[in-house]
């Protein structure tokens, strides 16, 4: 049988100094019978590192290849494996532990194309938590006004899509508002609906979610102002209509902090608050707008708890409402009129005794879209005419 050349000779590199190092290797009888014209156990010379002669130097895989075919040359002897020759069992290992990152990594980057996918692609252009002009020029304006109505709102959209995008697809309102949420999200701060506790008008506001609403009002409001507001709150908290008398805010008036305040320059400050949406004036009695629940609903539960009452229908703060006269339940105006909506005979949903109060209506966002269609075209039709 012909001997095996040195492998050595095979380009084999210098491993220790300028000289390799040369250790007999003997091979196995399995390993025998597969070398066709194999040396039949003959002492091999072979380069090492280390001081086994039957393991290559630390720090390098072993090298196999396919069957060798008769006398053909033996190319998995080569150290160090030629370029192209199959990995050893580390080789394969360190392969597929690259796979699986590959796979690891591939996945995360089709989830974030799924992700920032157009989730309209029919003309949208909105990608998931990403702000367009339309969204921006939308949030801005929604900041101007503090809280609007459901229709106002909708009609703030289409108008943010006509000045910035006339070709896409306007979005459905909801996915529109969440999509701004997604971002707004970090910075505490939310786009909240809720609804107007007289008439149950599904209202929009920016609420703070870091802050209290009393201390974000702080820019606009002086020290004594916002402890006027205080004052104010507490009044309509421990009233039982939801109401508190200007003459009964006035009075605390000495009471307040920081710079003294005058009477007539706390009636000012009071219709400051009106025109900023934080109370609703009604024949001379204030209560809550609908912008100071959505955003102080936390507050007023956590600062007064013994006082503050809640819907049992929606399970939500309830400043304005009417109550059972057995058992004190308490519900919102719109959450009874949808309660005994289809009931002859109303009975409290608690203890099952007669409701005696007058049911309201039920609002129709149906009558108050045809009624804003018809208000907007006499308000066309009066600018042609003048």
């Amino acid at each position: 049988m012909p001997a095996l050349p040195p492998l050595w000779s095979r380009g084999a590199t210098a491993v220790d100094g300028d000289k390799p190092q040369i250790l007999p290797v003997r091979y196995g009888k399995r390993r025998e019978k597969r070398l066709k014209g194999g040396t039949g156990g003959q002492e091999v010379r072979h380069p090492v590192g280390g001081t086994n002669g039957r393991h290559p130097p630390i720090g390098t895989t072993s090298p196999r290849s396919s069957r060798p075919e008769g006398g053909a040359a033996l190319a998995f002897l080569s150290w160090p494996p030629a370029v192209g020759a199959a990995p050893g069992y580390r080789g394969r290992k360190s392969g597929r532990r690259a796979a699986r990152l590959r796979g690891m990594e591939e996945g995360r980057a089709e989830r974030r194309r799924r992700t920032e996918a157009p989730s309209h692609p029919q003309g949208g252009t909105r990608r998931a938590g990403v702000m367009t002009d339309v969204h921006r020029r939308f949030l801005q304006l929604l900041m101007t006004h503090g809280v609007l109505e459901e229709w106002d709102v909708r009609r703030l959209q289409k108008h943010c899509y006509r000045v910035h995008d006339r070709t896409a697809t306007v979005e459905e309102l909801e996915d529109f508002i969440n999509n701004i949420n997604s971002v707004l999200e970090s910075l505490y701060i939310e786009i909240k609906k809720g609804a107007t506790e007289d008439d149950g008008r599904p209202v929009y506001a920016l609420v703070n979610l870091a802050t209290t609403s009393v201390s974000k009002m702080a820019s606009d409001f002086a020290e004594n102002e916002l402890d006027l507001f205080r004052k104010a709150l507490e009044l309509i908290i421990d009233s039982e209509t939801g109401f508190a008398s200007s003459t009964n805010i006035l009075n605390l008036v000495d009471q307040l902090k920081g710079k003294k305040m005058r009477k007539k320059e706390a009636e000012q400050v009071l219709q400051k608050f009106v025109q900023n949406k934080w109370l609703i004036e009604k024949e001379g009695e204030f209560t809550l707008h609908s912008r100071a629940i959505l955003e102080m609903e936390q507050y007023i539960r956590e600062t007064y708890p013994d006082a503050v009452k809640i819907c049992n229908i929606c399970h939500s703060l309830l400043i304005q409402g009417q109550s059972c006269e057995t058992c004190g339940i308490r519900m919102h105006l719109p959450c009874t009129a949808k309660y005994f909506q289809s009931s002859p005979e109303p009975r409290c949903p608690h203890c099952n005794d007669y409701w005696p109060h007058e049911i309201p209506e039920v609002f129709d966002p149906e009558k108050e879209r045809e009624a804003g269609t018809s208000r907007a075209n006499k308000r066309s039709l009066r600018s042609r005419q003048h």
